[in-house]
């Protein structure tokens, strides 16, 4: 049986979505479960990334799991690693988990360690995994540069290779249906190409007919610049290393393991933003 993690959120949704349409029998696991599309192919089970009883519960019956990582938090990591003890001690043997792109332990962009550290704990674990790697999506590039008409961080004149959501999702569907062919594998899901911020911003202007500006910051600057929202120092500190990750370099680099996997090529910005606008 597959289980299915952050069925409420825009990746899990859009898998647990393709994966009924397909006539897939699954278990859809959530934390606010009235939350949740119904479908009749599914299960929905409360649950949060713990080791309770609810959500071992929730994992009965599940061989392979798509682990979803949690909401951002300073506990991400230990919530990470409570709710693997509950899918070992239930008998889950396969982990699909969401990782990121490059990630390590002592990483620029700060949430990327919860990453590293998660992976490392499911190879411990003895669990049978597959990590899909994503690098940053194109698509939160895109929602930046409508709703606020401009880009700005200290990104200088580093490039990412940002990757669609929806080849992110189309991979996931892949390997849970098909996990015996990437067992103890790890992919890396990027964009065709690498684009600096002022290659993201020149492009979806031309798309949307603005001029849309990238303000490069400096890290003092951005820091400034992003108190307008309240928050915690751990979120300002993501936030600015977002951009700091991609002028240090760590988000560069074209992978061709989507066109591997799907066999075509992965989804440029351009080809995002005809079915983007439209939506």
């Amino acid at each position: 049986m597959i289980g299915i993690t952050g069925v409420t959120g825009k990746l899990g949704g859009r898998v647990a979505k393709v994966l009924a349409e397909k006539g897939i029998h699954a278990v859809h696991i959530a934390r606010s479960p009235e939350k949740a599309k119904k479908y009749p192919t599914a299960k929905l089970r409360k649950a949060s990334y713990e080791n309770s009883e609810e959500s071992r519960m929730a994992l009965e019956g599940v061989k392979t799991l798509l682990m979803v990582s949690a909401k951002e938090n300073p506990h991400r990591t230990e919530e990470h690693k409570s709710f693997i003890d509950a899918a070992k001690i239930t008998g889950v043997e396969h982990i699909v988990y969401i990782s990121f792109y490059n990630n390590k332990e002592d990483a620029t962009f700060t949430l990327s360690r919860d990453h590293a550290k998660t992976e490392k704990y499911i190879e411990e674990q003895g669990l049978s995994y597959t990590f899909l790697r994503d690098n940053f999506y194109l698509d939160f590039f895109i929602d930046l540069c409508l709703e606020y008409g401009e880009l700005r961080g200290p990104a200088g004149v580093g490039v990412v290779s940002a990757v669609a959501r929806r080849d992110a999702s189309d991979m996931v569907v892949e390997v849970m249906l098909n996990s015996e062919n990437y067992k103890n594998q790890t992919l890396n899901l990027t964009g065709p190409k690498d684009l600096s911020m002022r290659e993201i911003v020149e492009i979806v202007g031309k798309r949307v007919g603005k001029d849309i500006p990238y303000i490069d910051e400096t890290e003092e600057e951005a820091y400034k610049s992003r108190k307008i929202w309240e928050a915690e120092k751990w979120e300002y500190d993501s936030w600015v290393s977002t951009y700091t990750a991609i002028k240090n370099g760590e988000q560069s680099g074209v992978s061709l393991d989507i066109e591997r996997v799907l066999g075509r090529s992965s989804t440029s910005l351009e080809e995002l933003l005809e079915d983007y606008i439209k939506e």
